[in-house]
Parts: structure tokens; sequence; C-alpha cells
């Protein structure tokens, strides 16, 4: 069969804050899934993404901070792209929209605009601005703040209000104030450019026309649009930071976001194949009529990538292929049970579960696979710790996890490793092998039309079959009663495990390489489509270890608690950035209140139920304090006897896990792992470090 080019993009997150799991629910995980799909059948999917990193928001941030827009986006392009990296969200390319990160991007973005111009579907108006005497500048509509004309909510935004949504023209707000210097603003015109969509209108409803297949939310929110009929839409503003107006008369204006951040997903496949060592290989997805080209997005960007975003492309007349499919999320929001569930999640209001927070406290599979089948596909959908932990435990613990265990245990223990043959197999043998292929067949369905929840359902229903089969066939009783049943038993629950392992494999990456290896399997896993899928008698598998921990009651009362203050607004936004976050200057006498003493490791274990922590017993001079430690997924407790590391020593107790903690060990980040540092000389323990 022809190898299908599918070329995936996700909706370019913001680099302006961290990003939270309503995000990766939405736009990101659903794509990683697809092209983890793709490829395990044997498609050609490159997967492309990067930051947005132009727009008021950016420059707002900058100012507020005195720090420049660059520092901002390079703060949040690293903090995005480790939070990506730490969830296993893997692209061929993550790039950026900015100099910084991407040099084909401006070039890309000017000629867009000039093809636009070149082809009439652009034109020019006055239009009234917010104009600062007292910054001597246009005002965005973020920089702006006052009264919503709907609501009467006072500290409304430019152009929306936070308290009832309401959408409106910056112009329409009331008692309107710089937010920069709180001066009221004039009204003053300003020439613009417009990106004429009314003139593109019959031409998309004639694309659009032909996508009887795509989400009901996508093609309702489309029509209402077309029903509205489409209006110009302004092209360029009045800012400093962004891809400057291609034209003698536009000093002082750039590009609007909405209109280079989408141009984006081609400069970025440019980046990538120029880094491949073939510039042209672009054009093989972007102008390749036998390419098919998706953008996973949330629904607020419906609009951009069905209307705004193919008639830019329409627009050029130069070949650029058309979106396939836009498979839109609806939102995931955030409660402490489904019905208590905030409004929509918000970065600026904190009323969110943060990537690097919940990663802090959970292996990325797990949280992999609660969004997966708790996934916003046509409705939104409610994250609450007390189903992730349901979920997870029932699910993936007790169903799959458990089930691939005691299967390949039990043919450890009797069966020498190895898969034994089948005999004769009985009717209820050759159910569940009809079950295995069916569930397989509707699951590859559900994961082509974007229905990840309903895949994962089947792999757990099998999963459940499989469970009960081996219950009633007993194998521990027909080893020594009926060795052929015995023998048919395992084959076929050993074949259960298989497909388990390959179906999830698009949602829990690591877990099922993992699993993959256990079965006997040599490489990787996407290899699968290129060799038997069946397992042979005969075959020898290795050695069987549980793949899931509990999630235990205590930790999910934490968690409980610390959402609970995000949504009451008892924290902020800013306490919960990731540790990335760059810090705040401290002066001398701050940085001379800390005490850090070199200490000797005696003893160290285990934390119980704790996947994370070590408990050490650390000799501080002529002192000997007990400390709890998060390093044990990289460090084994015979590993660290006798080691010298710098220790926090007058840092306040604090009782971890039942354990009181007397000080901090210090180490090194290095990708995520915990690097142990040591003076390289012999130094007395209890020596102060200066």
């Amino acid at each position: 069969m022809k190898q299908q080019k599918i070329m995936v993009t996700s909706a370019l997150p913001y680099a302006n804050g961290p990003i939270h799991l309503g995000h990766i629910a939405g736009a990101y995980l659903p794509a990683d899934v697809y092209v983890r799909f793709q490829r395990l059948i044997g498609n050609d999917a490159v997967y492309i993404c990067g930051t947005d990193e132009h727009g008021v928001p950016i420059t707002l941030r900058a100012e507020q901070e005195k720090v420049t827009p660059r520092t901002i986006v390079k703060r949040y392009h690293d903090d995005i792209k480790r939070a990506f990296e730490r969830f296993n969200i893997v692209f061929d390319n993550f790039s950026g929209t900015s100099q910084l990160h991407n040099k084909h991007h401006a070039n890309l973005s000017r000629e867009f605009f000039t093809n636009l111009m070149n082809n009439d579907y652009i034109s020019t108006h006055l239009s009234d601005q917010h104009f600062c005497k007292n910054c001597n500048r246009y005002l965005p509509d973020r920089f702006i703040q006052g009264t919503c004309p709907k609501c009467g909510n006072e500290e409304a935004r430019g152009d929306e209000c936070s308290r009832c949504n309401h959408q409106f023209e910056p112009i329409e707000l009331k008692n309107p104030k710089c937010r920069i210097c709180s001066n009221i603003p004039d009204i003053k015109a300003s020439k613009h450019w417009y990106f004429r969509l009314d003139v593109l209108q019959k031409a998309l409803e004639n694309w659009l026309d032909t996508k009887t297949d795509w989400k009901e939310n996508v093609l309702n929110f489309v029509r209402g649009w077309f029903k509205q009929g489409l209006k110009e839409r302004a092209i360029t503003r009045d800012l400093y930071w962004g891809v400057p107006v291609p034209l003698e008369d536009a000093a002082g204006k750039v590009l609007y976001v909405w209109f280079d951040a989408p141009i984006g997903y081609i400069s970025a496949t440019m980046q990538w194949a120029e880094n491949k060592g073939e510039k042209e290989k672009w054009r093989e997805y972007w102008q390749n009529p036998d390419c098919k080209i998706l953008h996973f997005i949330g629904k607020d960007n419906i609009p951009f990538h069905t209307i705004i975003w193919p008639a830019m492309l329409i627009g050029q007349k130069q070949n650029y292929q058309l979106p396939w499919n836009v498979p839109a999320n609806e939102f995931l929001t955030f409660g402490l049970t489904e019905a208590q569930a905030s409004d929509k999640a918000s970065k600026s209001k904190g009323n969110v579960v943060w990537v690097h927070d919940a990663l802090d406290n959970f292996p990325a599979d797990m949280l992999r696979y609660y969004l997966a089948a708790n996934a916003p596909e046509k409705n939104d959908s409610v994250f609450t710790w007390k189903d992730f932990q349901k979920k997870c435990n029932s699910e993936l613990l007790n169903v799959l996890g458990n089930f691939a265990n005691r299967v390949l245990k039990f043919i450890e223990k009797n069966f020498e490793s190895k898969i034994p043959q089948p005999v004769s197999f009985t009717p209820s043998d050759q159910q569940i092998l009809s079950l295995i292929q069916s569930t397989m067949a509707k699951v590859h369905t559900c994961f082509e039309n974007f229905e990840v929840r309903n895949a994962i359902s089947e792999i757990v229903s099998l999963g459940r079959a499989g469970n009960q089969y081996f219950d009633e066939k007993a194998p521990w009783k027909s080893l020594n009663e009926n060795k052929e049943d015995c023998q048919n038993c395992m084959y076929v629950s050993a074949q259960i495990v298989n497909a388990i392992c390959v179906m999830l494999y698009p949602v829990i990456p690591q877990s099922a390489q993992k699993l993959w290896e256990q079965i006997g399997h040599k490489g990787s896993i996407v290899k699968w489509d290129q060799g038997a899928k069946e397992l042979p008698g005969g075959h020898s598998i290795s050695v069987p270890s549980g793949l899931f921990n509990k999630v235990e009651d205590e930790m999910v009362a934490v968690l409980e608690k610390k959402l609970g203050d995000a949504l009451a607004g008892n924290s902020t936004p800013k306490q919960e950035e990731s540790k990335t976050e760059a810090s705040s200057e401290i002066s001398l006498e701050d940085f001379k209140r800390i005490e850090i003493k070199i200490g000797e490791i005696l003893e160290a274990q285990r934390v119980p139920k704790a996947k994370k922590l070590l408990q050490l017993k650390v000799k501080i001079g002529e002192e000997i304090r007990t400390l709890v430690s998060g390093i044990a997924q990289d460090y084994e407790p015979e590993q660290l006897p006798g080691k010298k590391v710098p220790i926090l020593v007058n840092l306040k107790p604090a009782k971890i896990c039942g354990v009181e903690s007397q000080g901090m060990v210090l180490c090194a980040n290095l990708d995520g792992h915990a690097v142990l540092m040591h003076p390289d000389k012999d130094v007395p323990s209890g020596s102060l470090i200066t």
C-alpha cells in the first residue's frame, strides 16, 4: 500500500506564560496520538509546531517587567518546549515566529502579505484608535482597560470582558485608560490595511461544502460565520514588536499576530527541511495535492483555521493546499468535582493545573492516559484529581497493567519464559482471538476519526474481557489438570497483551515500549507494522515488571487543596509558573542568610508510597540529620552512602509524606533529571560553602 504523506500541526502556544493541561488536552495530545498512530501503520506523518511570539500580550508583559519582548519570548519558548518534552509530545520541529527562533518566518509573512496585495485581496482604511499622549503611541487592545459596555465590569480589557466574555471593538470600551501609565487616551485616526474576506467567501463556501465528514461543531461554527457574511479584517496594527509591514507608508506598523501566526506552520516546515539538508522538501507537504494537512486546535481557534487561514492560502494563488481536516476539540475545565467545574481555563485567572506541576507528581503516561480517556472531543469535559485517580487505578493499573503483569509472570514461572504452543482451540479461545481482531479494527477506526476517547474505551473493554477469560480458564488449575487447555489460555492471553500494547502505544508511548520489551520484542514498537502481527508459540519473553504505581489518597488530597486555592483565586499564575521561570534578583544581604554546608550521606532508603522520594541520613559536621530528597528516579539508595553533597541547612523543617525533612540536598537540573554535585577535593562534612 502506498505510504500516505500527512502534515500535522497544533495551534502555536502563545509565548507569554506556561501551558496547562487544558492546552495539552485540546490541541497537543490529540495530534501527538494521531501522528504516532499514523507512523505505527506505516504512513509518513510530520508534526510541526512552535511558539507564537508576536503581539500585544508579549509586549505588555515585557513593559510591565521592564524587559524586552525577546526576553519574554525566550523565557516562555524554553518553558513551553520543556513542558512538551516532559509530556512526551514529540515534534519533528518545534520552532517560533520571531527572528529569535526562525529566520524564514518574517520573509514568508511579508511574501504572503505582498501576494494578497498584488492579487487585490487587501484594502486600506482610516480607523479610530486610542492614542496615549503620555506614552506617545497608539494603544492596542490589551494596553487599554476600562468599563465593559455590556455588564459594567470596570476591569475589562480593550477587546473582551473577563467577567461576561463579551467581545467588542476597543473604541466601544467605556472610561478607557492606558494600562501602562493610567492616562486617559485620545481618539486618533490611523491608516490600516484590511484583508478582504468578503471577496473570498464564495470560494471558501465551495471548499467547505466538500468537508461533509468534519466534526459537526466545526461545520456549525463556520456556517454561522458564512450566514452573517464575512467582513474585512484588519491585517496591521500600530505596534513595535512583530513583522514590519513591507510598505513605505506603513512605518511603525506590524502584521497582526492572527495573520503571521499560521504562516509559522509553513516557515517551521521550511526550517525542518533545511535542517534535514533538503531545502525544498517542505513543498512535498504544503504544495502536494496528495498530502493530507491537519490542524489540531481548540474550539476558540476554529475561525482562524477554517476561514481566515484557508482564505490566506487561496489568496496566494501559488498551489498551497488547503486543510484536509481541522479536528477542533472543546474545552477542558478544572474542578474539585464535575458539578463544581470552573469557568473556561485561563492563564490569567490561574484556574488550571499547570503542566510542570502535574508532571512533578505523576509520570507523563498516566496524565496522557487520563486526558485521552476524558478528552473534550464533542463536549467540554472536566478534569478532577479524584476522577484522575479513579481512572488510573481502576483502568490503567487494575484492568490493563495488572492483566499484562499476571499473564507474563505466569509464562515466566511456568513455561520457562516462552509463550506455549497452542494445541486445539476451544470455542472460548476462538471467541477471544476474534475479539482481539475486531477490537484492533475498531480502535484503528477511532484513531482515524479522532475519537481517542472511544479508542480507550474499546481497549479497556478488551482488557476486561481478557481478565474474565483468564479467571474462567484458571490456568493455575489447568496447569496440572489439563496442560493443553493451559497452553491455549496462555497463548491467547499473550496475544491480548500484545494487542493492548500496540493499541495503547499512541496514548502511553513510554509504558507501551516498556511492555513491548517485556513481551520479548526487539527495537521500537513503531516497527510493529513491518513484522508479524501475532506472537508465535515458543517466542521468548523478557522479565516482567509492573508498569504503573497506584495513585494514593494522600497525594490527591494535596493536589485538590492546591487546585481549590487556584479556583478560589487564592493563588496567582505567577505562583504556578514552572521551575524554569526566571527568578527575581536578591540582595547580597539576602544571600548571606542562606547557609549551605557539605554533608556526607550515611544511609538512604525509599519513602513508602512515594515514587520520587528518598529518606537520607546525612552527617553535617558533628550533627546527624534526616532529609527527604526527590532524587529517587535518578539514584538508587545503594548508590548514595559515602557521597558528599551540598546541603541547605537553615531551611525550615517540613514534614513530607510523614517524614520530617531537616534541610535540602542541592542538585543540578539536567533535562528534568537530578544530578548530585560533589566538591572536587575531599573536604570534611560540615564545611561551609561561601
